[in-house]
């Protein structure tokens, strides 16, 4: 592994706190200098489709963000994160757009995956194998195409036609793949993140989810970041022990704990501490803690650990609260048929009650992982209703873009100054770089403790009350001190 620093790191798109990446440099200087290490900084690439997720390339940034100067500067002093997005490229990528014009005599025809070669690669006849792929739609996501020469392909697509899929298979698009790699290397990335990678393979009479194909996959990209010090993370939702199994495997760094946002809210719901000590117990500690994402909060990662009666019930207290419910993976080929997550934010899923909403940055901050914080939750934003009224896109909800102007509004808020209180204290106490231990509490009471040498911190989380007291050793006079947040 890299020498990531073990401190919070934000998510957020490249105009949504301010108009670009310039915007986003001033307000990491100005408002979050001593607050965030690391950035995340959501697809930045030319795209077809919403927010970057139908890119046309990776060797370049979009000329409304900014420029690949603009990321350099990001990732000088901080850890940078950037998506590789392998499952699909935009049709009005001049990739796909050449082999529109030149059919087979294109250099870039193995790039993208042909149903009927699919078909015959694994001796089928009838895309009726192809109904178990997981997918969004009930309908198979293929398209046949008319090319300049007046013949036709069936290719398969993601986001209707927007989003053509590519054959990881094949030498070319590994090729193209490893390009982008050493680009992004090269300008300061220090993580990659492998979006949607569980699903790069597609196979017949599978649902194509972390097949060995897909693992031999990660293990490439593995050896070139390798070679260049850079972290592979990897972005997957499934049910809860997918996530162990892919940490523990020897193909990435790190995974993200998506089980954590729902085990978190059922506990402050509850007031009760039994599901979230017992994932405590057993999760891994090299893992990416997150309570929001730009793509909502997550349902399947906890299937299996919670009971569906307890899974329900959290969702329901989220909708009463505001949240949209949003049905993916749905289509015949799921093996996750229902809800998949829920559009919120974080803070108005705890009905914007500020002290739970520290309390839940506090579970998240003293667990082990790096933290990592989604802008809108960086500023423990509310439902953009009116947003979502406009776009009539579940996810909008969580996607509110801040003005400069509003950004010098919101960190006045007392809820704002307290959580960045709370991760200032979360870089700096040289505790969390030590041993990390669960201690016995009551069952309405969490109590987290890092010990390193001769000092230690422990955060004393009551789930109905919604305090949170942090005892711990004070380095300048050597004596324990209790702060509340």
């Amino acid at each position: 592994m890299t020498n990531l620093q073990n401190k919070v790191q934000l998510i957020t798109y490249p105009d949504s706190l301010g108009k670009d990446l310039k915007d986003l440099n001033l307000v990491l200087d100005v408002y979050l200098k001593d607050v965030i290490s690391g950035v995340h900084v959501l697809s930045f690439y030319p795209s077809s489709a919403g927010r970057g997720s139908a890119p046309l390339t990776h060797m370049e940034v979009d000329a409304d963000f900014g420029t690949w100067k603009d990321i350099r500067k990001i990732g000088k002093d901080r850890d940078l994160i950037v998506d590789l997005i392998m499952d699909h490229m935009s049709s009005d990528s001049r990739y796909f757009q050449d082999f529109l014009k030149k059919g087979d005599n294109s250099q870039w025809k193995e790039l993208f995956l042909d149903v009927d070669e699919l078909l015959e690669r694994y001796g089928e006849d009838s895309e009726e194998s192809l109904k178990e792929i997981s997918r969004p739609d009930t309908e198979l996501p293929m398209k046949e195409f008319s090319f300049e020469d007046g013949t036709t392909k069936r290719l398969w697509c993601m986001f209707s036609d927007g989003g053509i899929g590519l054959d990881l298979t094949k030498d070319k698009t590994r090729e193209l793949m490893e390009e982008f790699i050493l680009n992004l290397i090269k300008n300061n990335t220090k993580v990659i993140r492998l979006g949607a990678v569980g699903y790069v393979i597609k196979k017949p009479k599978t649902n194509s989810f972390l097949l060995p194909e897909t693992y031999d996959i990660i293990k490439w990209i593995k050896k070139i970041s390798e070679h260049y010090n850079v972290e592979l993370l990897a972005e997957i939702h499934h049910e809860y022990k997918k996530q162990p199994e892919l940490a523990n495997s020897p193909c990435v760094d790190r995974v993200y704990d998506f089980s954590l946002p729902l085990l978190v809210l059922h506990a402050l719901y509850s007031g009760t501490n039994n599901n979230l000590k017992n994932w405590i117990q057993i999760r891994s500690d090299d893992q990416f803690t997150t309570l929001d994402t730009q793509d909502g909060i997550s349902v399947v990662d906890v299937k299996g650990f919670m009971s569906e009666e307890e899974v329900n019930d959290t969702i329901t207290k989220i909708r009463r609260n505001g949240g949209n419910k949003t049905m993916r993976f749905s289509g015949d080929g799921s093996d996750d048929v229902g809800i998949y997550q829920i559009n919120s934010t974080y803070y108005s899923a705890l009905k914007e009650n500020d002290d739970a909403y520290i309390a839940a940055r506090a579970i998240q901050f003293f667990i082990p992982g790096i933290p990592q914080v989604y802008y809108v939750g960086l500023f423990a934003g509310k439902n953009d209703t009116e947003l979502f009224e406009k776009t009539n896109c579940g996810e909008d909800i969580n996607r509110h873009n801040y003005t400069l102007d509003e950004l010098k509004e919101e960190t006045e808020r007392t809820v704002v100054k307290r959580l960045f209180r709370l991760m200032k204290f979360r870089n700096t106490y040289p505790a969390f770089n030590g041993e990390f231990s669960l201690e016995k509490s009551d069952a309405h009471e969490l109590r987290l403790k890092w010990e390193l040498d001769d000092i230690y911190c422990i955060a004393k989380i009551d789930l109905q009350k919604y305090t949170v007291i942090v005892e711990y050793v004070d380095l300048k006079e050597k004596r324990s001190v209790v702060k509340a947040f």
